[in-house]
């Protein structure tokens, strides 16, 4: 290896070292927010501000989700192609998206209306949540669901529904869909790939997890006050949605312990932080002759 090499890989290393230690980050937040905040009974509920329920989804008017049509209150989604550059291929996400619609949680003592709200992350363009960098997808790799701004899912069946081969159409629902979603960038064509083994280039996975009526959810998240509401505050009069300010929604179907453990694999990213930093940092010392080769 070169003398300038080692400066060039050591500041990538730093650079996945960033990543990681990012996604680490919001990992370990998202894990202090739900360790902090004590379980309310609906019924309860008399203030606003930061609240933590869990009970049973009801849903007069739920849509079918995206990817797999089924009937949803929430759908969280992704699409990833396969990239290959010389010998090599990653898995790259372009589009990540939580569709939802207002739903009921009832938890035996009450019940409130829970607004989400539609949000989506275009990878590929204009409207990037989240940094991702090569085939350091530590977002995908440490949640089962998809996060965007202060709204995360965790959803115990989030997994890959669909894969659509380059050169292929993918099926009509899916189609209509990315007709819909015009900020997706279009399926990259498969270039040869006369002699590849495994996945071709520009082949395309769709994840979608989803939550349906009658589902027992965990929800974290802020209780406002609505329209005319009468004071003192009831459930009544109480409807959780996303926080203004840089706190957090979030919404699973695992139980809170359930969720506790799966959150505890920021200590992973931190991991896989820190062995980047110190080989960056190796690399750099060697690479301008602080650190002798040999």
């Amino acid at each position: 290896m070169s003398n300038i090499a080692f400066p060039i890989f050591g500041i990538v290393s730093l650079l996945f070292a960033g990543v990681a230690g990012w996604f680490g980050w919001k990992q370990h937040r998202k894990r202090r927010l739900v360790s902090a905040t004590p379980t309310t009974e609906i019924g309860a509920i008399a203030d606003e501000g930061t609240v933590e329920i869990t009970g049973e989804v009801s849903c007069d008017d739920p849509f079918h989700s995206p990817i797999q049509g089924e009937e949803a209150v929430v759908s969280a989604w992704e699409i990833e192609d396969w990239d290959e550059t010389g010998q090599s291929g990653m898995w790259q996400t372009k589009a990540s998206g939580l569709y939802s619609t207002p739903f009921t949680i009832d938890d035996g003592t009450g019940q409130v209306q829970v607004t989400i709200g539609d949000h989506l992350a275009d990878e590929s363009g204009t409207g990037i949540s989240d940094m991702q960098l090569g085939p350091l997808d530590f977002d995908q790799f440490l949640t089962d669901g998809v996060s965007i701004g202060n709204v995360a899912s965790s959803i115990e069946r989030f997994a890959a529904v669909t894969t659509v081969p380059p050169d292929a159409d993918p099926p009509e629902r899916i189609a209509e869909f990315l007709e819909g979603e015009t900020t997706i960038a279009e399926q990259s064509d498969s270039i040869t790939n006369v002699l590849d083994v495994g996945h071709a280039h520009g082949e395309r996975r769709f994840y979608e997890g989803t939550i349906a009526p009658g589902d027992e959810v965990y929800l974290l998240g802020e209780a406002t006050a609505t329209d005319g509401a009468t004071h003192p505050l009831s459930s009544d009069d109480i409807e959780i949605q996303p926080p203004d300010d840089d706190g957090l929604l979030l919404v699973s179907d695992q139980s809170e312990e359930e969720l506790h453990a799966d959150l505890g694999t920021y200590k992973l990213a931190y991991a896989v932080a820190a062995g980047f930093a110190l080989l960056g940092i190796a690399l750099l010392l060697v690479g301008t002759g602080v650190v002798p080769l040999g």
